[in-house]
């Protein structure tokens, strides 16, 4: 076993994690009575973005590292680490995806025909999103309908892990610049086309927006510290900026929303993780508040989250308790954090512990 090559631990982005997963998590919740809470549901899109802005940061930090500390990138171990953090819950949810039809039937619970039946190929070689793509529809089981933004990602280290082997990490914000203007290309397309925005192409921006805080770390540290500089009450104006954009965009219905926003918010939110990175007047949630504890367990959550949800809409009838809104809100999102909790620490960190095999 060969040690895993020092890195610096990033504060906040745990919570900042959880936070993009109750976006997601407010989008899939049946509509409320309230019309102002309604606006709160719609944002679930923005909220994955956020995700991959994240991981544009930590997977080009982590390659650009690498590159810098050992001359070359290990292929091998990058996959493997990969594969460790996302194929072992995303088969077992994929399972049992494919098994509900059955278990509803033996319970004798009914189940929606909304969406299409899923095809276990496609599913298993991580194409679902395309297929959502192909026929503008969803599946019709949990939770295959987030797995898009799983593919996605999937796609995404592919392409990051050999562009940053062949790759001078110092031309970084041009092969950048190059994947916005290839993603604003990608989105006017599938406009024109009428296709989703479900693929690693139309999103590929946000990767790369979350790119440009992870060279600055490594190359322009100069640039880190005029950052901390900036009083922490702009950097928050900025936060509640965004928060206001996020549940105020999804309610614009001009065309061309779908075009621009998501320039806007990828350099928000590459702007909110490089206010993390100073040491001074650094915007900081601290690893030990139940925002960043409940960080830890975002896949868990993200993937399990819908599950919850419609299993609850099933039991509104016989728990009348259930037709409440808050209730129904409040029980489903301590279900989904429980059911998260125990997966983490019974199922997912079990293969987690194995990523220390693949550092060279």
């Amino acid at each position: 076993m060969i040690e895993n090559p020092k890195r610096r631990h990033f504060h906040t982005l745990d919570a900042l994690r959880f936070l993009s997963f109750f976006v997601v998590f407010l989008h899939h919740l049946p509509k409320s009575y309230f019309k102002w809470v309604n606006v709160l549901l719609e944002s679930g899109g923005i909220g994955v973005s956020f995700f991959f802005v994240l991981s544009g940061f930590l997977i080009t930090y982590i390659l650009i590292q690498e590159k810098l500390t050992l001359g070359t990138i290990n292929l091998r171990n990058f996959f493997a680490r990969r594969i460790l953090r996302i194929w072992p819950l995303f088969f077992a949810m994929l399972a049992f995806a494919f098994l509900t039809p059955f278990i509803l039937n033996a319970l004798n619970i009914s189940f929606s025909n909304d969406g299409y039946a899923p095809n276990w190929l496609v599913s298993v070689f991580f194409l679902e999103n395309y297929r959502m793509i192909l026929l503008d529809s969803f599946p019709n089981v949990s939770p295959l309908v987030v797995m898009w933004s799983i593919c996605v990602e999937e796609h995404f280290y592919i392409i990051w892990g050999l562009l940053f082997l062949k790759l001078n990490p110092i031309q970084t914000p041009k092969i950048m610049g190059f994947f916005v203007v290839l993603a604003i290309i990608a989105r006017l397309v599938y406009f024109n086309l009428g296709w989703a925005n479900l693929d690693v192409f139309t999103n590929m921006d946000y990767f790369a927006f979350g790119a440009i805080p992870a060279y600055m770390l490594c190359f322009k540290k100069d640039m880190i510290l005029r950052v901390g500089k900036i009083s922490k009450k702009i950097k928050y104006s900025i936060v509640f900026i965004t928060l206001l954009l996020i549940f105020t965009v999804p309610q614009l219905l001009f065309s061309w929303v779908q075009i621009i926003s998501p320039l806007v918010f990828g350099l928000l939110f590459a702007s909110i993780i490089l206010f993390t990175l100073p040491e001074k007047n650094a915007i900081k949630i601290s690893d030990t508040s139940w925002l960043g504890r409940l960080g830890t367990y975002t896949y868990g959550l993200y993937l399990t989250h819908t599950i919850v949800i419609n299993l609850l809409l099933k039991l509104e009838d016989s728990v009348p308790l259930l037709a409440h809104w808050f209730v129904f809100v409040i029980v489903a999102l301590v279900l989904t954090i429980v059911l998260s909790i125990i997966s983490y620490h019974t199922f997912e960190k079990q293969f987690l512990k194995l990523k220390r095999y693949f550092y060279r």
